[in-house]
């Protein structure tokens, strides 16, 4: 499969939502029967219930929930199947899947990628998140904005990432925060902005960085800070 959505629903219609070309086929509660379909928005009517949706396909996928909170908030937990291809650009694949409480993904699935942007944002009930391969990121805009339940963060490859900007805003449980290669960034922006539980900061690489504005606003529990920074 290329991806397991773990589904509550109160009883209604979901919308299995994707972008681009797709041509996959979904079995929509794990019983072995199959629906075939090219859309990128398709609709199915659940009774009151718990779900596992199985979404199966030999090409690219690349979910697209943007933000569309009647059917990203019934997405409890997502399982990235091995193999997979997800594409290019994942932005706004999972935004506002605030009732996601785990994320699984294989490291190498994501290896292709080079766009995050908005990727998991406001998935708030998110506690933990897996070291994935990030090493053709370019973009990392706003990819865990109001993530407020991550307790830590892995040390990703971000040695191509330009975009910085607002990426882990408001992450409000986070305590510290890794080492990455920062080295090609440009825009740091809000990039921490109201992570008001991070303690420390490690020293980034921020030569290249040319936008800097409210990069660390508010983040009131900082008690250490690189001084050349």
């Amino acid at each position: 499969p290329a991806i397991t959505y773990g589904i509550t629903s109160a009883g209604g219609t979901f919308n299995l939502r994707s972008a681009g070309t797709v041509d996959y086929a979904v079995d929509w509660d794990s019983t072995g029967g199959y629906e075939s379909s090219t859309s990128n928005a398709l609709a199915h009517t659940y009774t009151a219930g718990d779900y596992d949706l199985v979404v199966y396909s030999n090409d690219v996928y690349r979910p697209y929930l943007n933000n569309v909170t009647a059917d990203a908030s019934q997405i409890t937990s997502v399982v990235i199947g091995a193999g997979a291809d997800l594409g290019t650009d994942l932005s706004y694949a999972w935004r506002g899947a605030n009732n996601m409480t785990s994320f699984v993904c294989p490291f190498d699935v994501t290896s292709g990628v080079t766009s995050f942007n908005s990727a998991w944002r406001d998935s708030n009930s998110l506690t933990s998140f897996p070291l994935i391969d990030t090493s053709s990121g370019t973009n990392f805009s706003v990819a865990w904005l109001d993530c407020t339940s991550l307790t830590s963060f892995p040390l990703i490859d971000t040695s191509l990432g330009t975009k910085f900007n607002y990426a882990w805003q408001n992450c409000t449980s986070l305590t510290s925060f890794p080492l990455i290669n920062t080295s090609s960034g440009t825009n740091f922006s809000g990039a921490w902005r109201d992570s008001n539980s991070l303690t420390s900061f490690p020293l980034i690489d921020t030569s290249s960085g040319t936008g800097f504005s409210q990069a660390w606003y508010n983040c009131t529990s900082l008690t250490s800070f690189p001084a050349n920074m």
